[in-house]
């Protein structure tokens, strides 16, 4: 057994590297939620182009939102938004394609399993949460709704898609109500 100088230099020693790596740790996965907020970023500049200006307002909210947590240093929340963003995006495109094909039973038993478990996803990460902002909060109840109501109508594609958004929404972890500045309208999810 080393002296207890050395033992206490020792132990210094090995919490200052696990310190030291934390802090790489913790700026690699900064950088990579940054990565993936430039990504997001960059399909939504393209689907943009195709939403109609109603629905195009949610997701001008959310973009607005994840800026700020840009700036904040938040990147994992702008990624998230920006990734619930993009899935409300394809899911607004997708409209009522609820007679684009058959599927099988096998297929819709599956399709069936996903839907359940993002919303149950969902649910376990927004609950866990006690205060949400006004703008999130219908965000993410709208998508919900949206998803059960699609799923019922047979439209898989973007009940799926309005799923994931919800799941998305949920991972954003709000320190207080964000607040995306005077004046801002209750946001309503519409099919292009």
């Amino acid at each position: 057994m080393p002296p207890p100088k050395k033992a206490a230099k020792k132990v210094a020693k090995k919490a200052a590297k696990k310190i030291a790596g934390h802090h790489h740790h913790e700026k690699h996965h900064q950088t990579k939620d940054l990565r993936r907020a430039y990504e997001h970023m960059g399909r939504l500049e393209v689907l943009g182009k195709s939403l109609k200006p109603s629905a195009g307002d949610t997701v001008a909210a959310l973009t607005k939102l994840a800026q700020k947590e840009i700036l904040e240093g938040n990147s994992k929340d702008a990624a998230d938004l920006l990734r619930a963003s993009e899935h409300l995006s394809f899911a607004i495109l997708s409209g009522d394609s609820a007679g684009s094909g058959r599927v099988s039973a096998e297929l819709e038993e599956s399709i069936k399993e996903q839907f359940d478990e993002l919303l149950r996803r969902a649910n376990e990460h927004w609950e866990d949460k006690e205060l949400h902002s006004n703008v999130l909060s219908g965000i993410y109840q709208s998508s919900r709704k949206r998803a059960a109501k699609a799923f019922k109508d047979a439209a898989y594609h973007q009940a799926l898609e309005f799923a994931r958004a919800a799941e998305a929404l949920a991972h954003v972890k709000e320190d207080g109500p964000h607040k995306l500045g005077g004046g801002a309208k209750n946001l309503q999810l519409k099919s292009a």
